[in-house]
């Protein structure tokens, strides 16, 4: 005797799959890119390369910076982390991403990598917002007062002409002031 079962339905997804996803359209639109799947995987937003860096003290300048950003646009939308490491992290109140601001002295460089596979939207504006701001303030510490010798300097750029605007060219467009 053979006992026969009713056909199970397959499990339902808690993601609906989009055309693209299934490659019903062969790739037309794009979408042929590998996605990264691991959010500990970093998406290098930009990288400032210098001759000189003095850490210690542009962690300290820059950490005051982004503490003073925690309220930007409003009060609690951002949390600034320094970690044993000496990375200053900056972490948004939805919790999609977050952007690690890296000083490496061995190779001489500034480095901002953005963690999370989905930001929201509402945070790739705040980001490209602290990280304008960001790249002003670098700035200013790296070539205001020209009475000070570069080997006083808690940076100096590799190419004090393009090294910011370079920067700039990966985030998204901001306001003239």
């Amino acid at each position: 005797s053979t006992i026969h079962t009713p056909l199970q339905q397959p499990p339902q997804t808690s993601t609906p799959i989009s055309p693209t996803q299934l490659n019903l359209f062969g790739g037309l639109f794009g979408g042929n890119e590998k996605q990264n799947t691991d959010p500990s995987i970093p998406k290098r937003l930009f990288s400032i390369p210098c001759t000189q860096i003095k850490s210690g003290g542009l962690r300290f300048a820059l950490g005051l910076f982004l503490i003073g950003q925690q309220g930007t646009p409003v009060k609690g939308s951002w949390k600034a982390n320094q970690a044993d490491d000496g990375v200053l992290d900056m972490f948004y109140v939805d919790n999609t991403a977050m952007f690690s601001l890296i000083l490496d002295e061995e190779s001489k460089a500034i480095h901002v990598d953005r963690y999370g596979l989905e930001s929201s939207l509402q945070y790739q504006l705040q980001e490209s917002l602290v990280l304008h701001r960001l790249l002003d303030e670098i700035q200013t510490l790296a070539l205001e007062g020209e009475e000070i010798e570069d080997a006083n300097r808690l940076i100096v750029f590799e190419d004090p002409e393009t090294a910011v605007e370079n920067a700039r060219k990966g985030l998204p467009a901001r306001a003239e002031e």
